[in-house]
């Protein structure tokens, strides 16, 4: 099996990571080489789980098949992220001199529990998989151990963490309590119109522990703190790849063994969505500091991409999975730029006026980084403005209308806090703190930049393959 396979290349990673660590951990030069095998390591697992995909057959209507479909697409997107973010880190990590063994070691288990998640079909074994995963990115979060900021910022993401995880598995008993089972199959198969309140008490806690996972309002808090703290290799790990895994598992839980409920359930996400969006808006307009900017936009796009579980349709899912795509894909893009300034910088550009006269002195950069942030913002016809709307396109065909309309307002205003990074590229002629960005060698993210520059801008020319990967894993879950 598949499943069989992918845990078996991961144990055997870890450990070779574990033992070459402790073997030479001595010396940080010569345990740089466990740094160079993920990359080999992911593209060898992909070009296999290709080949492995196309030669299965699947029933599409039995239960079983229909998930692993699912859980396979979702995992071959999720390794094609991380992919490209151990490619766009290795120069990074390289100079920093990050060569801890542990760096690696913790990114495995990232992994490892993202893989579990995709095909978890059990709420012990989403459990046991988010907790790994969540224990990874504590101590990934604290990982800048001579940061008091960053230390601090990682303590209260472990404290809150912690808590959640006892919402969540306080959730899943309570389902236990009602129904007598933890199996996702189980409960497809029941036909139930129950008013116990234990399980709408479990329904509830549920949401809340995966709405915190994700960052979406009103359980965002950690976010800000925690992409200033961690270093920018952590924080391009943090907004690009888990996320992926959480919302696999949210739309599979909700749409499949929830959607009788869908009337209590589609309230508190479009709750969560709106606030989220409202709240990463208006509170990215007063940042200084170029990392929280962003983890309020990243607080924004979670409430775009809840939107699409709503209306609990295929074609609203398509919405759905084209969103989330889209945005690893750009956020993989916007990283690359920022990791190709540190690289090139001698100290880390962290506020936004240290980006003044940019396009003086770096006019391709400056182009690039500002059609990056054209297509955050939702402009056309970058790539970022179809996966807005095609969200709010379905949820103005379910007769959210008052929803749909205060979103485009909000959305309209969040446009400033993007613009106002790109008048201080070109129109604050000041060169008092401005950068000077310039390469003396190839690195790994120029590749990134210009393949995902090329996807940002021409995307309207060919946009087929994108949306049929998003329709195929639409109609696997409704």
């Amino acid at each position: 099996m598949f499943f069989d396979l992918a845990i078996a290349i991961v144990a055997i990673y870890i450990l070779s990571s574990l033992c070459f660590g402790v073997l030479y951990s001595s010396s940080e030069i010569l345990a740089y080489p466990t740094l160079l095998k993920p990359f080999l390591l992911f593209s060898v697992f992909t070009v296999s789980s290709i080949i492995w995909f196309i030669c299965f057959n699947f029933d599409i209507f039995s239960y079983d098949c229909t998930t692993l479909f699912y859980g396979q697409m979702i995992q071959l997107i999720f390794l094609f992220v991380c992919t490209l973010v151990l490619f766009n880190t290795r120069d990074f990590v390289s100079d920093n001199k990050i060569l801890k063994f542990e760096y690696d070691l913790l990114f495995s288990f990232t992994l490892l529990s993202a893989l579990c998640l995709c095909f978890s079909d059990d709420f012990l074994n989403v459990y046991v998989a988010i907790e790994l995963q969540s224990l990874a990115l504590y101590v990934f979060a604290t990982f800048n151990r001579k940061s008091e900021f960053s230390t601090e910022s990682g303590l209260k993401y472990f404290v809150f963490g912690a808590i959640i995880s006892c919402f969540l598995l306080l959730g899943f008993s309570f389902i236990y309590l009602t129904f007598g089972t933890t199996s996702f199959n189980a409960l497809f198969s029941l036909v139930y119109t129950s008013d116990d309140i234990l399980l709408f008490l479990g329904i509830l806690f549920i949401l809340i522990a995966l709405l915190f996972k994700i960052g979406a309002a009103p359980f965002h808090s950690w976010m800000p703190d925690v992409y200033e703290g961690a270093i920018i290799s952590v924080t391009f790990l943090f907004s690009a790849a888990p996320k992926i895994a959480i919302f696999s598992v949210i739309a599979k839980l909700f749409l499949l063994c929830f959607y009788n409920f869908n009337t209590i359930w589609s309230f508190l996400f479009v709750f969560s969505a709106v606030t989220s969006i409202a709240i990463g808006s208006f509170s990215a307009l007063y940042q200084k500091r170029i990392k929280r900017l962003l983890a309020y936009s990243a607080i924004s796009h979670t409430g775009f991409i809840l939107l699409g579980v709503v209306a609990a349709n295929p074609d609203s899912l398509k919405g759905f999975f084209f969103y989330i795509i889209v945005y690893s894909l750009i956020t993989v893009l916007l990283f690359s730029l920022l990791i190709f300034t540190i690289i090139n910088v001698s100290n880390m550009p962290k506020y936004i006026a240290s980006w003044t006269a940019i396009s003086l002195k770096n006019s391709i950069f400056a182009i690039s980084f500002a059609f990056t942030l054209f297509s955050i913002a939702g402009i056309p016809p970058f790539v970022g403005f179809f996966s807005k709307f095609l969200v709010l396109l379905q949820l103005v065909g379910q007769s959210y209308i008052i929803s749909a309309v205060v979103i485009v307002i909000i959305s309209s205003i969040a446009c400033f806090y993007y613009i106002r990074l790109i008048k201080t590229f070109y129109f604050v002629k000041t060169t008092k703190n401005s950068l000077w960005i310039s390469s003396s060698k190839r690195q790994f993210s120029e590749y990134l930049i210009g393949s995902l520059l090329f996807f940002n801008v021409g995307f309207f020319l060919q946009p087929q393959l994108l949306y049929l990967l998003a329709s195929i894993l639409s109609f696997t879950l409704v």
